[in-house]
């Protein structure tokens, strides 16, 4: 992530956190209500969202996040932290794998694990 200001204009607009901790997977559901994106991951981690939402926050801009069309390739909880925020993750091109193309699932499906994932 690269300092300056996160673009807002998602879905609501509107943060649903004021800081990281605050994430729960509660709030990732809600966030993601009615998304449909779709991922080819068995799960994100919760403790690498929340450091995204604090990175946000901050005023930290993500890298973009690789979709083809709209399943995301590489960028799972970078996108699940803008949407907390009410913001649109900047997306690059990626290209969806044979392998993965098996493991596609909607985002709102996908498990949240409180193991640390150590993603920075």
């Amino acid at each position: 992530m690269t300092k300056g200001l996160g673009e807002v204009g998602g879905a609501k607009g509107q943060a649903l956190v004021t800081k990281g901790s605050e994430v729960t997977a509660e709030t990732i559901q809600k966030a993601l209500q009615g998304d449909k994106t779709i991922s080819v991951q068995d799960g994100v981690s919760l403790p690498a969202i929340q450091r995204y939402v604090d990175r946000l926050l901050q005023g930290e801009i993500a890298p973009p996040i690789k979709m083809d069309g709209n399943v995301i390739v590489d960028g799972n909880h970078r996108y699940i932290a803008a949407k907390i925020l009410g913001m649109e993750p900047k997306v690059d091109p990626g290209i969806l794998t044979s392998y993965k193309a098996t493991k596609q699932k909607p985002i709102v499906e996908i498990e949240v694990t409180s193991v640390d994932w150590g993603n920075r």
